[in-house]
């Protein structure tokens, strides 16, 4: 088995086995090889101060490659593959499309279990040219090509992200294993995604609340994967329009669903436990008091990274995304 790492703002060019890196900058651009592994930008800011980047490292020699639009790196144990749909009038048919060549690639490639996925949709809110939310447009295209997924697809439905960019179409990313099998897990206090009713759009989001890998086959190695989790009890948005008590309510749900794989488990998981969040905040001038709350919450050893990014609920005001070292648990916080 193979160590599978993730740090922000490490320099790319210090590790010699690198799965991938995601840039978090002032412009999009296609996925391409550099250096050796995947590169791929997400339009995040309008300013080179907060640019940073996202790289995911591995114990073991890497071979990088091209599928068509989609750009991969593989240790024998972890792919790293991602690719970007340009911007449409409307995305269902690309987005399905851009899933289900995805789906091929870690068939064949025989990297069966995707852990985990981003989605970044510039214009996320916005309406597309049939006045579909396009959000809504992007889940539709997901959901149909997840559910061609073998089996009953939403058992294995991955940990994910669906969060705002400026521009540049759709940029997905995603993890997958070849002998890690993974764990998903729902959220007590929320309803699945995959099961919200119609008035959230044709398709229902497609993903499990949060993913644990086991990346040793002496349970030695565990990593959690927490998706974008934000201020929703049930399938409705809590304390529309106030900052705080979304916060409150977001890491309410986050110490909820790990206290339910911790019962399921039998791994003692909290918060502090984090080693990286991301957390997207939608109002720039919410950031500094984000920022505040989260260091009350958090042990200084948490990589933490803010972005000022719209969330897929025009009413949600913030959302929380983090890693979690399983391997960790029982050992006290430094």
């Amino acid at each position: 088995m193979t160590n599978l790492r993730c740090s922000i703002d490490a320099k790319a060019d210090k590790h010699e086995n690198i799965l991938g890196v995601v840039r978090y900058g002032t412009s999009s651009s296609d996925p391409s090889i550099t250096s050796g592994f995947p590169v791929v930008t997400v339009h995040s800011t309008a300013r080179t101060d907060e640019e940073f980047q996202e790289v995911w490292t591995t114990s073991a020699p890497v071979q990088s490659d091209r599928d068509g639009d989609i750009y991969y790196a593989m240790d024998g144990e972890t792919l790293f593959c991602a690719c970007r749909v340009p911007e449409s009038a409307t995305y269902r048919d690309s987005v399905r499309a851009a899933y289900e060549s995805t789906l091929t690639l870690v068939h064949n490639l025989n990297y069966p279990n995707i852990f985990r996925i981003w989605n970044y949709v510039s214009g996320i809110n916005d309406r597309n040219s049939s006045g579909l939310e396009i959000y809504r447009d992007f889940c539709h295209g997901r959901a149909e090509a997840l559910s061609t997924m073998q089996g009953q697809w939403t058992t294995r439905l991955p940990a994910a992200t669906g969060i705002g960019s400026l521009s540049g179409g759709i940029v997905i990313y995603c993890l997958s294993a070849r002998t890690g099998f993974p764990s998903h897990f729902e959220n007590p206090h929320q309803i699945p995604a995959y099961r919200y009713p119609s008035q959230y759009g044709p398709r229902s989001p497609s993903f499990a609340r949060a993913t644990m890998v086991q990346h040793s086959p002496n349970n030695t190695h565990r990593i959690l994967y927490l998706s974008g989790t934000a201020s929703v009890v049930g399938h409705e948005t809590a304390h529309p329009g106030d900052l705080r008590r979304q916060f409150v309510t977001t890491m309410e749900n986050i110490e909820t669903l790990l206290q339910s794989i911790s019962t399921d488990t039998g791994d003692p998981l909290c918060v502090n436990q984090f080693r990286l969040m991301k957390v997207y905040v939608r109002r720039s001038e919410d950031m500094p008091l984000v920022r505040e709350m989260l260091r009350d919450a958090l042990v200084p050893r948490t990589q933490l990274r803010l972005v000022n990014a719209d969330i897929c609920r025009s009413d949600l005001l913030l959302e929380i995304e983090g890693v979690l070292d399983a391997t960790d648990v029982g050992h006290p916080p430094t």
